[in-house]
């Protein structure tokens, strides 16, 4: 015993000498700058045993903070040891600032062997964000290189939910790289088709990284070289997966992957052609078709900016001008006497569209196809009426309804916006004006009951509903009387929208007591009659098992040979 206590107190004073010292753990503070984001249960628990059985064998560095101490590092020892039910834990004290603490903080995570890639991901970032480091001085610090540092910081673009199964080990790295190659819209996608866990066909967690990476590019990527639009910005796009390569002699050709930016490039592009032959040649439609075709933003474009789309009737490209075919042409001479037989055909289509488009059967019409405008014509059959038998238009009438048109377009638009504006606008606070209070009695309108419908309408006893227009020709003249009647009836029809306990059960039960209290008493009385037999019943049986307990307990207390002081008796009500 005496060999024991000598030791350790040459322990001690050897830990002393080197500056460390037994600290209580209720004075010490974890940081806020620990890039460590997952905590192992199981790995703490084992270090927890660990500290229970031999101590902390590695003393925890802190920093001093009025007369508590922070950990710079060690939150693993640290938490453990709580766990281990230790009181102290052995630390090393140095007066550090706030950079010095977060830069040992980091590196000594970044050091750790089971260091994760989020955690990699994480810590990196913070480095750079501190505007002290990039990517080439942190592969000279931690001895990696320049690449491996910058696919580490790509993964803090991440969403959290496909971060959640990379630090899962459910998502490989080798795939979070991959889509880190994504926006956040494409990102979202991707989990939710083919990483989130409920889809039976598509899901991609169990891919190799080669097919992974294929099957992203293919569903995902999108070859420029499809589009028609200016691709000058493209070129060195970091979204451009030709935009790095040297070897590649023609960037433009490489594969979007940034589908937002591409769409609204291509929508521009499209508008624009599609408004030069609207400008140019004024009689024009536009005819978009009525199966969606991911060309549905052009045509909403387009009829914002007063432009008239039409989806009735059917869209046709215009035939090409026929070629004469030549007899030297052809090898035999059934083969030119096929071609003349198309040419005919062909000219005769021509000529029968011309005499349509002349006498107004036919309108001229563009649409998009394939990423580009193309023209042709639409033909129009009413009420199952031929092409041949439709009345021609008006062109005054064709026009004047153009305009109104444009004029419901610029309504519905000024509706939406101004909508969303009260929404999440602030309304000034200021007096509650006399219109508004109309506007309020307008929507209560909607709970009044159908028997108060001939209060307000003479002819009202056979309608099942009010129209917006019969409300507005009520609250434009309403009574005291008639507020009272239609402010009761919105509150019964809200207050009775309740059930079980919730607060707003009892306003609905002191709302009723206020009209008809007899009635709300006999309900009362009623309910609460049955209860009180049901708590006697359950009172009784609590009684009758505190008195097995304490007979059980006072047998024990006897064969032990203890006097237990006297308690008192539980009683219950």
């Amino acid at each position: 015993m005496k060999k024991t206590v000598e030791k350790t107190a040459k322990g001690k004073a050897a830990a002393a000498a080197k500056g460390i010292i037994a600290v209580a753990l209720s004075k010490i503070a974890v940081n806020g700058f620990n890039p460590r984001r997952n905590a192992d249960g199981d790995s703490l628990e084992e270090l927890a045993k660990s500290i229970g059985q031999v101590g902390v064998l590695q003393p925890i560095l802190v920093r001093p903070r009025g007369k508590r101490y922070e950990i710079v590092c060690g939150e693993r020892r640290f938490r453990a040891s709580a766990m281990a039910g230790r009181k102290t834990v052995p630390v090393t004290v140095r007066r550090l600032s706030d950079n010095e603490a977060f830069l040992l903080a980091v590196t000594e995570n970044l050091h750790r062997k089971d260091v994760t890639p989020m955690e990699e991901a994480y810590a990196y970032k913070r480095l750079t964000d501190t505007g002290r480091y990039d990517a080439a001085s942190l592969a000279a610090r931690f001895g990696k290189s320049e690449k491996y540092i910058r696919s580490r910081l790509k993964l803090n673009s991440l969403m959290d939910e496909i971060t959640e199964l990379v630090n899962r080990n459910v998502l490989p790295v080798t795939a979070a790289l991959e889509i880190c190659k994504y926006g956040g819209e494409t990102q979202a996608e991707i989990y939710g088709k083919h990483l989130k866990g409920d889809a039976m066909y598509s899901d991609w967690r169990d891919l190799t990284a080669r097919e992974f990476a294929r099957r992203l590019e293919k569903t995902y990527s999108n070859s420029l070289d499809r589009y028609r639009f200016d691709k000058a910005q493209c070129v060195h796009c970091p979204f451009n997966t030709d935009a790095c390569n040297l070897f590649n002699g023609d960037a433009e050709k490489g594969k979007c992957t940034n589908p937002t930016c591409l769409r609204e490039k291509n929508r521009e592009y499209l508008m624009a052609e599609c408004k030069t032959v609207l400008d140019d040649y004024p009689d024009t439609e536009v005819y978009a078709d009525t199966c969606p075709d991911g060309n549905g933003d052009v045509f909403a474009g387009l009829e914002e900016q007063g432009y008239t789309v039409v989806t009735d009737g059917c869209f046709a490209l215009f035939p090409e001008n026929p070629i004469v075919p030549r007899r030297e042409e052809f090898d035999t001479d059934g083969e030119f006497a096929q071609a003349r037989e198309k040419y005919e055909a062909d000219v005769a289509e021509n000529g029968e569209i011309n005499r349509l488009l002349s006498e107004g059967k036919v309108n001229w019409a563009v649409t998009v196809r394939d990423n580009r405008v193309v023209a042709g014509y639409t033909v129009i059959r009413e009420n199952g009426e031929d092409t041949e038998a439709r009345t021609v238009p008006d062109p005054v009438q064709k026009l004047e309804a153009q305009d109104r048109r444009n004029r419901e377009i610029a309504v519905e638009k000024i509706v939406e916006d101004t909508r969303q504006l009260i929404g999440r606008a602030e309304i000034p606070q200021s007096g509650f004006t006399e219109m508004e209070d109309r506007f309020l009695y307008f929507a209560m309108l909607t709970d009044l009951k159908r028997e108060h419908f001939p209060l307000f309408l003479q002819d009202a006893r056979d309608r099942r509903h009010l129209t917006d227009e019969d409300k507005i020709a009520i609250t434009g003249q309403l009574t005291e009387e008639g507020k009272t009647v239609i402010r009761r009836d919105f509150l019964v029809k809200h207050l009775s929208e309740t059930f079980g306990t919730a607060k707003k059960s009892y306003l609905m039960i002191e709302f009723a007591r206020l009209h008809f209290p007899d009635k709300v008493a006999e309900i009362e009385n009623r309910h609460n009659e049955v209860y009180g037999k049901r708590h006697r019943r359950i009172t009784e049986r609590l009684n009758a098992l505190q008195e097995k307990t304490d007979a059980e307990n006072a047998e024990t207390v006897e064969d032990a040979g203890i006097i237990e002081k006297p308690r008192k008796e539980r009683i219950v009500a």
